[in-house]
């Protein structure tokens, strides 16, 4: 096995939906593990969401799991919760990291005020709006995919409140809250909506003063770049992987 690599889902999301990620990159040799993040209700609820909640979440699932210096991989919010993990528990890590769709700044004022108001609406109205926004078309079994995973980690929340909570902390963050130094690689949909490549590429600009960064984005994607094209985008995490750098 050439090293382990833990796979953090976003806000609303599973493990199912970085499953095909995981799957390629296990055949390009690495142990791949994805954890239940709550609200998603593998894992149980958290006693509060917060960013060392949740570091302290991944922390235990390492140590749990007996995985040794993985590479984290964060989607959305993930990405939160894996800069948030870099900054609190840098010895537990892999000297890489890699955010998907990353939280590069705070979201917009008009999803920053909605988000947290999403559970007061009916379930399936906010799974087909957050998704339809989220992505970019890349044909109709894509969408139908990605809808019906968006609906079956809906299904699994732990409770609504739990939910609201997890979405005040994804929207009262950016991964420039963060004090971490490790290799990053900032992988994001050339088109996604929720945050622009230009603002990507600035934070990353921004972090390469003081360790290495790097940028990639997946053509004719949106937000939800590991559903509309996971092999793309499994192919260049494993480019990052494999490169040079250390």
């Amino acid at each position: 096995m050439k090293g382990n690599i833990v796979l953090v889902h976003g806000y609303r999301g599973s493990p199912a939906g970085l499953a095909e990620i995981g799957e390629r990159l296990e055949k390009a040799g690495y142990k791949v593990f994805l954890p239940s993040i709550p609200p998603f209700g593998g894992s149980g609820p958290l006693e509060s969401y917060t960013r060392d909640s949740y570091a302290d979440f991944i922390a235990r699932y390492l140590g749990e799991n007996k995985i040794s210096k993985p590479v984290l991989v964060g989607h959305s919010m993930g990405s939160l919760i894996v800069a948030a993990t870099a900054e609190k528990y840098p010895e537990l890590l892999d000297n890489k990291l890699i955010f998907l769709a990353p939280i590069s700044v705070k979201p917009p004022r008009p999803i920053a005020i909605l988000n947290p108001l999403a559970t007061a609406f009916p379930r399936g109205v906010v799974d087909v709006t957050t998704t339809a926004f989220n992505m970019v078309p890349n044909g109709l079994e894509t969408t139908k995919k990605t809808m019906r995973l968006t609906r079956e980690a809906s299904k699994q929340f732990t409770s609504k409140s739990d939910v609201k909570l997890a979405g005040i902390f994804s929207i009262d963050h950016a991964i420039s809250d963060f004090n971490f130094n490790k290799n990053t690689l900032f992988l994001a949909g050339a088109k996604d909506h929720l945050i622009s490549r230009k603002k990507t590429e600035a934070l990353a600009a921004e972090l390469s003063k003081k360790m290495p960064t790097k940028t990639a984005f997946v053509s004719g994607t949106g937000h939800l770049l590991n559903y509309e094209k996971p092999l793309e985008t499994a192919a260049e995490i494993t480019k990052f992987l494999e490169s040079d750098i250390i």
